[in-house]
């Protein structure tokens, strides 16, 4: 294995060819369009569940990997590159959804502007350690507020409160 770090060497784009990720893109935007429509009864609601679905589905990367630490499976380094991919496109993606959400939905408040901000920082901070942003004390900073789960859980409390569930 070479001194670069993992994030170097996955593709962040992936490994198939551009026909292969075009048509992934275009079913995974058209099952994503149906769910939005059809998942509630009207399409700002129909966006909030798209959104947590992708948000869930792309945070699973956690508890996953919490696992590898634990167990230290074999030959599963691959399969993580990959998963790691998924988890900062589909975690955009919700990003993406949430935002079309908050702009869809007639009403807002304090908590969950304050949970899409904590949400775009979070998108924002992966890509910027994704391509390992030079500045030292920027690179530095922006590793401990992405991964600290702080931020994540504050993210968390800010969504529940601004939806009423507590």
């Amino acid at each position: 294995m070479s001194n670069k770090g993992i994030t170097q060497e996955v593709a962040l784009f992936g490994e198939a060819p551009l026909k292969q990720k075009l048509i992934f893109l275009l079913i995974f935007t058209w099952a994503s369009l149906m769910f939005a429509i059809y998942s509630d009864y009207n399409m700002a609601t129909g966006t909030g569940n798209l959104s947590m679905l992708l948000f869930l589905a792309a945070n699973c990367y956690f508890p996953a990997k919490r696992i590898r630490l634990h167990y230290n499976p074999k030959n599963v380094q691959k399969f993580f590159n990959k998963f790691l991919v998924f988890h900062i496109w589909v975690n955009t993606a919700s990003f993406g959804v949430a935002c079309y959400h908050c702009y869809v939905t007639l009403w807002s408040n304090t908590w969950l502007m304050i949970a899409l901000a904590l949400m775009g920082w979070l998108t924002l901070g992966g890509f910027l350690m994704w391509i390992k942003y030079p500045p030292a004390k920027i690179k530095k900073g922006v590793y401990l507020l992405h991964t600290q789960q702080t931020v994540f859980f504050l993210m968390i409390y800010a969504m529940l409160k601004g939806h009423y569930i507590f």
